[in-house]
């Protein structure tokens, strides 16, 4: 689950918002609203999913951890091969976490594939 404030935070909204549905926000459905948007032909469209983007950026930086487990939990979905661009710049954001990438794509064969999309 990413937590409601950390979603709040990182569109620059209140906590207290009621702009945003209650409660934390599932990574499972996320990581499908992140594909769909990542899956536009113009990413920097204005689409309903365009508020994915800015927080994944905030995931990447401020809990990378999370943002793989984001990008974990979208991985084996249909369309995922787009996660790559994420995995990579959470790769490249700390070598700790690259190592980190590494050891979990080796058990796991979704993680994998888009960790040999970035290499390939």
């Amino acid at each position: 689950m990413i937590p409601r404030g950390m979603v709040a935070a990182s569109l620059g909204l209140s906590e207290t918002t009621d702009a945003l549905p209650p409660g934390d926000l599932p990574l499972d459905r996320f990581a499908v609203r992140l594909i769909g948007y990542l899956s536009t032909p113009d990413a920097e469209a204005d689409t309903p999913d365009a508020w994915t983007g800015a927080v994944m950026d905030a995931l990447i930086a401020d809990d990378p951890d999370l943002a793989l487990a984001a990008i974990r939990a979208g991985a084996g979905l249909p369309g995922a091969a787009v996660l790559a661009d994420p995995l990579a710049e959470l790769g490249a954001s700390d070598p700790v976490m690259r190592d980190r990438i590494e050891t979990q794509a080796g058990d796991d064969a979704d993680l994998g594939a888009l960790v040999s999309a970035i290499e390939g």
